[in-house]
C-alpha cells in the first residue's frame, strides 16, 4: 500500500477505534508511527481533519467530509485487490449475503449451508429482514430480494426464479365464512395483512385467461397486520382468516391439506404481477469469483427446491 493509502487507512482507523493507541493496535503499528501517518496526510491535504485532546479524537467538519470518502476509496482498493487475487487462486474470504427473513430461512440458507461444504475457504455473513437494506452503505455482496427492483444504475439485478403468491386460509375458516370466487368478494373476508415497508395494502389480481387483461385491486381491512410471513400462516392455519401469501412459504402446507388456496384463477401480487426472485449485487462485484460462484449455485438449487 503507498505512503497515502497507509495514511488514510490509519486515519480511518483512528476514528473508527476513536484514538491513536486503539488503532495502532488493530494496525499492529506503534502508536507514534499511526500518529505520522495521520499527520502526514493532515499535510498532504493541507487541513486539519481532527481535534487531539488528552482523552478522544473527533472529527473536524473537513475530517467528516474526508472520513467517508476515504471509507469508499479504501474499500474500492480492498475489492480491486481481491479481484486480481481471484484470477489465480481458488474463491475465499467473506461474502456478505443479505435476504428476506422467511425466505431466506426456509429457501436460501439450507442452499448456503450446501455451498459452504463446496466452498470451504468462502466464510458467509448473513444479514436476514424484511426491511430494504442498503447495499452500498452496509457493504454488502449479494441480496437477496423479491420485486419490485431498486432503479440504482450501480447495482446488477439477475434472476434466481420465478414467484407466485396463494390466497390462503384454513378449512375451518372456509366452512364458516365461504369461499370467495372472486377479487370483489374479499371485502366479506377477514384478512391477514403482510406489514411492507413501502405502506402497500393492496393486493392486485390479473385472471389467468389470457384474452382477460383487467387488474382487480382490493384493499383488505386486516384484522391483523405483521411483518413477518410465517406468522401471518400459523394465523392461517389457526383458522383466523385469509392472507395473500408465497408459494414457497404454503405449498408443502397446501399438498398435506393444513389450508386450502382459492381464487386460483387468477395471479395475485400485493405489487406487479411481474415478480420474481432477484439477486442484487454492486457493479464492483461483477468479477469477483466468490459472487459469481454463489449466484450460479443459487440459480441452480433454487430450481431444485
Amino acid at each position: 500500500m503507498s505512503d497515502k493509502f497507509a495514511s488514510m487507512a490509519a486515519f480511518v482507523k483512528t476514528v473508527d477505534e476513536k484514538g491513536f493507541s486503539a488503532a495502532a493496535r488493530q494496525l499492529d503499528l506503534a502508536t507514534s508511527s499511526v500518529t505520522r501517518l495521520v499527520d502526514k496526510l493532515e499535510k498532504q491535504l493541507g487541513t486539519k481533519l481532527l481535534n487531539r485532546s488528552t482523552r478522544k479524537v473527533t472529527l473536524t467538519s473537513a475530517g467528516e467530509i474526508f472520513y467517508h470518502q476515504a471509507i469508499i476509496i479504501l474499500r474500492q482498493l480492498a475489492l480491486a485487490e481481491e479481484n486480481i487475487r481471484d484470477l489465480d487462486i481458488k474463491p475465499r474470504g467473506k461474502l456478505h449475503i443479505a435476504m428476506p427473513t422467511a425466505l431466506g430461512r426456509l429457501r436460501i440458507m439450507p442452499i448456503i449451508n450446501q455451498f459452504m461444504h463446496r466452498f470451504a475457504d468462502i466464510h458467509i455473513v448473513v444479514h436476514l429482514s424484511d426491511d430494504e437494506v442498503d447495499i452500498q452503505s452496509m457493504d454488502v455482496d449479494i441480496a437477496i430480494r423479491i420485486g419490485p427492483l431498486p432503479s440504482i444504475t450501480s447495482l446488477i439485478v439477475t434472476k434466481i426464479s420465478s414467484h407466485s403468491r396463494y390466497v390462503v386460509g384454513a378449512k375451518s375458516y372456509f366452512d364458516k365464512a365461504g369461499r370467495p370466487s372472486h377479487p370483489e368478494e374479499l371485502d366479506q373476508h377477514k384478512c391477514l395483512l403482510f406489514a411492507y415497508n413501502n405502506g402497500v395494502k393492496n393486493w392486485n389480481f390479473t385472471p389467468k385467461l389470457a384474452s382477460e387483461s383487467e387488474v382487480f385491486t382490493c384493499s383488505p381491512q386486516p384484522n391483523m397486520v405483521a411483518n413477518n410471513s410465517e406468522v401471518l400462516l400459523e394465523a392461517v392455519k389457526d383458522g383466523l382468516g385469509i392472507a395473500l401469501l408465497p408459494d414457497w412459504l404454503v405449498e408443502n402446507e397446501l399438498s398435506i391439506g393444513t389450508i386450502e388456496s382459492v381464487l386460483n384463477d387468477f395471479d395475485s401480487n400485493p405489487h406487479s404481477n411481474e415478480v420474481n426472485v432477484y439477486a442484487i449485487f454492486p457493479e464492483n462485484r461483477r468479477t469477483m469469483k466468490k459472487v459469481r460462484l454463489f449466484i450460479d449455485f443459487l440459480k441452480e438449487n433454487y430450481r431444485l427446491k
